[in-house]
């Protein structure tokens, strides 16, 4: 070809055929020419057109412009070469369009040639320095046969590079589908990937042997163990390489670990790939094929082997990711989103014989306060290996919180109560300090929640944990019940919003009485629920809404509907003292203690008839934010009622600075006043205090004759419950006061 054109082989011309990778199925190789020289570009298509690669033939796209080329890119996303002239439409037309190509298309893969017939316009060195190019060839170089080798090259790279990255896509789901991460991911089937890749290169020379080497800093030729291997016989993973090939490979291999680079020499290949970003070990794949290497196939290789470095970096990259997203890097094990996963892949039977314990610290709050982060990462830290050693080897611990740890293990190596029970209070070292702990734990036997998400059993986890805290117990054991009451009290949170804009409550109102004439002298107001004609029982609705936050809203409405109450009574005549319920929530908010004075103001009523009752544990548990508060309403002219007094832990100290007009007895001790001694006391303790500090004194739940009478004896006057009258809506019991005033004047 000496006048550098293009030679146009006759019909009879022998096709080009390369054995390399066998494929299942055999479609075109898709080729797009890209030139405004109509008979340039028929030239090329002519060329290809007999070429053969693989058993598969070539079908040709063209275009005659850079905007038409990415037209037909969009719509073909299988092609793998594209032969591009630089200068068509614009000067730069061609450089534009690899632009496109790469990102703004994002195709990294295609194999794009620059084909040029003026040579001086775009230096060689530069556009290849500056654009994302395979090779770059002048139009006067490239001949028939020529190209035909260019194509079917780029074909094989196209192909290898197109595989292996379908290979990398799918590592990630390798790493999710691998029930254990660490042994099963690693880069074993990335590497049999490369192999297979490798040996469909070597298709030409027959069957080639190949084996990969790990080499560790501390590893020889001598030692350095197979991972895999191909073509091999009687040789395992972990085996050290065959004497024959150490014989014959020990030289490359010497010069490949000095130059850390690939070397190549008659029918050998050692390609050298680092493992990670440190350089701490290193991958040798050794290949001996049946025949010499061409050219061809040492620079295909190394374009190939370019793609195997970046998979072994981007392994090392996933393995390092996946230890930050798996692993709490703080203490060293696993963590919340390994947990999740691992319960997201269990199947029934894994579930069958699996159980969860979760285990929360104690006032982590407090400890945070106490020590700095160092400290108190040494406490969590403790408590980590504390159960790691008390728990059997093959459970497993991780940290699913700042304060939280979730333990899976076999049921048949699960503590007893007791032995739990010893481990949540455990004494631990901080620096110099001995800090004792406490944990609380919720037991769940996974196969009675195998139906439901992983996020829902933690979930549910956290929830039973809250349970326990609430009920002052160290272990809460999970039973299909809890949850049902977990979505009645769900459906009842429902209906207790639409409630709360639909008007559904009203109050009703108990009387006070004094106990040896039965005379009403106060009232007690209380909120009642009626859907429809169902009336909700107040033991189902109010501990729902204390924990919806609920309860604020509900506290103010029974207010309103006091007064309203309040005004009815005064219009029959009755003014008799009346007391509401009210939480910790409503007098440490603003607005509840703003609509309290606003209403007795507002409704003109004299605030000596207004008592605001709360119960002793609140009182004591908060005394420091409601104490002011109290005093600001006992100012305006409200009485403060301490409810279920008796139930609490109250100190002298701080029930006697409260301001305090009434305390309540609790309905337990006065249930069994007539028999248990401890109940006896306890009133009499009461009578002693309020007799110490002015207070008045009402018993709640008095029923019989004889509560009645052990009360009076002890020096207790007043008194309510069922004995006297039951709660009563406002018309109800102005019919009862009628009678009542009747009675106690006969």
């Amino acid at each position: 070809m000496s006048d550098g054109r293009f030679v146009f082989a006759d019909d009879s011309s022998s096709s080009l055929s390369i054995n390399a990778i066998e494929y299942d199925i055999q479609p075109s190789w898709k080729v797009l020419t890209v030139d405004d020289d109509h008979g340039y570009q028929q030239s090329l298509i002519y060329s290809l057109n007999d070429l053969e690669v693989n058993g598969r033939p070539v079908e040709v796209l063209s275009a005659s412009s850079a905007t038409e080329a990415a037209y037909v890119l969009s719509q073909h996303n299988d092609i793998a070469l594209v032969l591009l002239d630089v200068v068509m439409e614009q000067d730069d037309a061609g450089l534009r369009l690899v632009e496109t190509i790469r990102n703004v298309q994002g195709n990294s893969l295609i194999r794009i040639i620059l084909l040029t017939g003026q040579p001086g316009f775009a230096p060689r060195k530069d556009v290849m320095l500056q654009y994302d190019i395979n090779e770059y060839w002048n139009k006067s170089e490239v001949d028939h046969e020529t190209l035909k080798s260019i194509a079917a090259a780029n074909f094989r790279s196209w192909q290898s590079m197109h595989e292996l990255d379908k290979a990398r896509m799918g590592l990630q789901l390798v790493v999710d589908a691998s029930r254990n991460i660490a042994s099963k991911y690693d880069t074993n089937t990335f590497i049999q990937v490369v192999i297979k890749e490798i040996v469909g290169l070597f298709g030409g020379f027959g069957d080639p042997i190949l084996c990969v080497l790990r080499m560790d800093k501390d590893n020889t030729i001598d030692n350095a163990p197979i991972v895999a291997s191909y073509g091999i016989p009687d040789v395992e993973q972990g085996d050290i390489l065959p004497d024959k090939l150490k014989i014959e490979f020990e030289e490359l291999i010497r010069e490949s670990i000095a130059h850390q680079n690939h070397k190549f020499r008659s029918n050998l290949s050692v390609l050298y790939f680092s493992g990670d970003n440190h350089g701490s070990y290193n991958y040798l794949v050794l290949a001996e094929s049946k025949k010499c290497l061409s050219d061809y196939h040492i620079r295909l290789l190394q374009v190939f082997s370019e793609n195997i470095s970046s998979g072994f970096m981007q392994i090392a990259l996933v393995n390092q990711l996946s230890k930050l997203a798996y692993q709490d890097v703080d203490l060293d094990v696993k963590n919340r989103n390994w947990l999740l996963r691992e319960l997201e892949m269990m199947n029934r039977d894994d579930m069958a014989q699996l159980e969860m314990l979760v285990v929360e610290l104690d006032d982590y709050d407090t400890h945070a306060i106490s020590f700095n982060q160092q400290a108190l990462l040494e406490l969590v830290s403790s408590v980590c290996q504390c159960l790691n050693e008390t728990f059997h080897e093959s459970a497993v611990v991780t940290r699913v919180g700042s304060d939280r740890f979730a333990i899976l293990y076999n049921k048949s190596f699960a503590l007893s109560d007791d032995e739990l029970v010893t481990l949540s209070s455990v004494s631990h070292s901080v620096g110099d300090y001995q800090v004792r702990c406490t944990l609380t734990f919720a037991r769940v036997e996974l196969s009675q929640l195998s139906d439901y998400p992983a996020q829902q059993i933690l979930h549910m986890a956290r929830s039973l944990l809250c349970c326990a805290r609430e009920n002052k117990i160290k272990i809460m054991v999970y039973e299909p019940s809890y949850r049902e009451s977990l979505m009645r009290d769900y459906q009842i949170l429902g209906d207790l919003k639409a409630a709360i804009e639909s008007d559904e409550f009203y109050v009703v109102l108990q009387p006070k009485c004094d106990l040896k004439t039965g005379r009403a002298v106060g009232l007690e107001a209380l909120l009642r629920w009626k859907k429809q004609e169902t009336t909700i029982p107040p033991n189902i609705f109010i501990p729902v809404a204390e924990r919806s936050g609920l309860i604020n809203k509900l506290d103010a409405i029974a207010a309103k509907l006091t007064f309203q109450a309040l005004h009815q009574l005064e219009d029959a005549g009755i003014n008799l003292p009346t007391s509401i319920n009210a939480t910790v929530k409503d007098l440490t908010d603003p607005e509840y203690i703003g609509l309290l004075l606003d209403l007795v103001r507002g409704e003109n009523l004299n605030p000596d008839l207004i008592e605001v009752e709360i119960t002793e544990s609140q009182a004591m548990e908060s005394y420091l934010e409601i104490k002011p508060v109290l005093e600001h309403l006992h100012h305006a002219g409200i009485k403060i009622s301490i409810d279920d007094f008796g139930t609490g832990y109250s100190s002298l100290s701080h029930i006697s600075q409260l301001a305090v007009d009434t305390i309540k007895i609790d309905i337990s001790f006065v249930r069994h006043l007539h028999e248990d001694m401890a109940s006896q006391q306890v009133v009499d303790l009461v009578m002693s205090l309020a007799s110490l500090f002015d207070f008045s004194v009402v018993a709640e739940g008095v029923e019989t004759d004889v509560q009645r009478d052990a009360l009076i004896e002890r020096g207790c006057t007043l008194g309510q419950g069922y004995l006297y009258a039951r709660p009563m809506v406002v018309d109800e019991l102005l019919d009862w006061l009628k009678q009542n005033e009747s009675d106690c004047s006969e």
